[in-house]
Protein backbone atom coordinates (compact mmCIF):
# COMPACT_ATOMS: atom_id res chain seq x y z
CA UNK A 1 0.00 0.00 0.00
CA UNK A 2 2.71 2.49 0.78
CA UNK A 3 3.22 2.84 -3.04
CA UNK A 4 -0.47 4.11 -3.40
CA UNK A 5 -0.34 6.47 0.11
CA UNK A 6 -0.45 9.55 -2.53
CA UNK A 7 -3.54 8.55 -4.32
CA UNK A 8 -5.03 8.89 -0.90
CA UNK A 9 -6.53 12.25 0.77
CA UNK A 10 -3.08 13.79 2.72
CA UNK A 11 -5.83 14.55 5.59
CA UNK A 12 -6.73 10.76 5.68
CA UNK A 13 -2.88 9.30 5.45
CA UNK A 14 -1.93 12.11 8.45
CA UNK A 15 -4.39 9.89 10.57
CA UNK A 16 -2.32 6.46 9.49
CA UNK A 17 0.86 5.09 11.28
CA UNK A 18 3.66 3.50 9.37
CA UNK A 19 5.29 0.42 10.43
CA UNK A 20 6.97 -2.00 8.82
CA UNK A 21 5.65 -0.54 5.77
CA UNK A 22 1.95 -0.94 6.62
CA UNK A 23 -1.07 2.19 6.97
CA UNK A 24 -2.54 1.75 9.84
CA UNK A 25 -5.65 3.95 11.00
CA UNK A 26 -7.60 4.31 13.97
CA UNK A 27 -11.21 1.92 13.80
CA UNK A 28 -13.09 5.32 13.61
CA UNK A 29 -11.33 6.15 10.18
CA UNK A 30 -11.73 2.67 8.62
CA UNK A 31 -15.14 3.68 6.93
CA UNK A 32 -13.28 6.33 5.27
CA UNK A 33 -10.11 4.66 3.78
CA UNK A 34 -12.05 2.18 2.28
CA UNK A 35 -14.33 5.67 0.88
CA UNK A 36 -10.82 6.60 0.01
CA UNK A 37 -9.25 3.46 -2.12
CA UNK A 38 -12.65 3.14 -3.77
CA UNK A 39 -12.52 6.85 -4.92
CA UNK A 40 -8.70 6.24 -6.11
CA UNK A 41 -9.93 3.73 -8.05
CA UNK A 42 -8.05 0.90 -6.24
CA UNK A 43 -9.71 -2.47 -4.62
CA UNK A 44 -9.69 -2.86 -1.54
CA UNK A 45 -8.02 -6.32 -0.05
CA UNK A 46 -8.66 -5.42 3.93
CA UNK A 47 -6.95 -5.69 6.78
CA UNK A 48 -6.17 -6.95 10.63
CA UNK A 49 -7.09 -5.05 13.75
CA UNK A 50 -3.77 -4.10 15.61
CA UNK A 51 -2.87 -2.44 18.92
CA UNK A 52 0.77 -0.54 18.60
CA UNK A 53 2.19 0.33 21.09
CA UNK A 54 4.70 3.41 20.82
CA UNK A 55 7.38 1.64 21.99
CA UNK A 56 7.16 -0.63 18.67
CA UNK A 57 5.84 -3.40 19.72
CA UNK A 58 2.69 -4.66 17.69
CA UNK A 59 -0.05 -7.02 18.55
CA UNK A 60 -1.79 -8.35 15.93
CA UNK A 61 -5.22 -10.11 15.88
CA UNK A 62 -5.51 -11.67 12.49
CA UNK A 63 -8.46 -13.43 12.89
CA UNK A 64 -10.56 -9.96 13.17
CA UNK A 65 -9.97 -9.28 9.73
CA UNK A 66 -11.52 -8.03 6.45
CA UNK A 67 -10.87 -10.06 3.55
CA UNK A 68 -12.06 -8.73 0.05
CA UNK A 69 -9.05 -10.11 -1.92
CA UNK A 70 -11.18 -12.79 -3.96
CA UNK A 71 -14.44 -10.25 -4.39
CA UNK A 72 -15.34 -9.95 -8.33
CA UNK A 73 -12.11 -11.20 -9.83
CA UNK A 74 -13.75 -11.64 -13.15
CA UNK A 75 -14.94 -8.23 -13.29
CA UNK A 76 -13.60 -5.49 -14.83
CA UNK A 77 -11.38 -3.42 -12.78
CA UNK A 78 -14.07 -0.43 -12.28
CA UNK A 79 -16.60 -2.67 -11.42
CA UNK A 80 -14.47 -4.79 -9.23
CA UNK A 81 -13.44 -1.69 -7.46
CA UNK A 82 -16.58 -0.89 -6.33
CA UNK A 83 -17.44 -4.48 -5.41
CA UNK A 84 -14.60 -4.88 -2.85
CA UNK A 85 -15.49 -1.58 -1.44
CA UNK A 86 -18.74 -3.25 -0.74
CA UNK A 87 -17.71 -5.97 0.54
CA UNK A 88 -15.36 -4.21 2.73
CA UNK A 89 -17.19 -2.37 4.27
CA UNK A 90 -20.04 -5.23 5.56
CA UNK A 91 -17.26 -6.89 6.61
CA UNK A 92 -16.08 -4.25 8.73
CA UNK A 93 -20.10 -3.44 9.75
CA UNK A 94 -19.95 -7.42 10.79
CA UNK A 95 -16.37 -7.73 12.70
CA UNK A 96 -18.13 -3.86 15.00
CA UNK A 97 -20.90 -6.02 15.20
CA UNK A 98 -20.03 -9.63 16.61
CA UNK A 99 -15.95 -8.16 18.43
CA UNK A 100 -15.36 -6.17 21.12
CA UNK A 101 -12.04 -4.91 19.76
CA UNK A 102 -10.61 -3.84 22.67
CA UNK A 103 -11.40 -7.19 24.98
CA UNK A 104 -10.43 -9.44 22.24
CA UNK A 105 -6.77 -7.97 22.01
CA UNK A 106 -6.86 -8.15 25.91
CA UNK A 107 -7.66 -11.60 26.09
CA UNK A 108 -5.43 -12.59 22.99
CA UNK A 109 -2.09 -10.51 24.32
CA UNK A 110 -2.51 -10.76 28.18
CA UNK A 111 0.84 -9.81 28.84
CA UNK A 112 1.68 -7.37 26.77
CA UNK A 113 -1.37 -5.31 27.45
CA UNK A 114 -1.17 -5.65 31.45
CA UNK A 115 2.28 -4.61 30.55
CA UNK A 116 1.52 -1.16 28.42
CA UNK A 117 -1.47 -0.40 30.85
CA UNK A 118 0.53 -0.83 33.61
CA UNK A 119 2.42 2.01 32.15
CA UNK A 120 -0.22 4.07 31.69
CA UNK A 121 -1.22 3.10 28.07
CA UNK A 122 -5.05 3.42 26.83
CA UNK A 123 -5.27 0.59 24.57
CA UNK A 124 -8.40 1.56 22.84
CA UNK A 125 -6.50 4.92 22.02
CA UNK A 126 -3.58 2.78 19.97
CA UNK A 127 -6.14 0.50 18.34
CA UNK A 128 -5.60 0.58 14.49
CA UNK A 129 -6.62 -1.92 11.39
CA UNK A 130 -3.67 -2.33 9.02
CA UNK A 131 -5.38 -1.90 5.66
CA UNK A 132 -4.53 -3.03 1.81
CA UNK A 133 -5.52 -2.14 -1.35
CA UNK A 134 -4.09 -2.37 -4.71
CA UNK A 135 -4.08 -0.99 -8.05
CA UNK A 136 -4.76 -2.34 -11.48
CA UNK A 137 -2.21 -5.01 -12.63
Amino acid sequence: MKAFAKLLPTGLMARATLRTNEYGWAVADVPAVIDAVEAANLVNIGGQLQLRIPDGGTCECYWVEVDASDVGMNLPWSERVSATAAAAREQFRNLRRDFDFVTEIRSAFVEHVHSFEAAGGDVAAHLCFVWYCKGAD
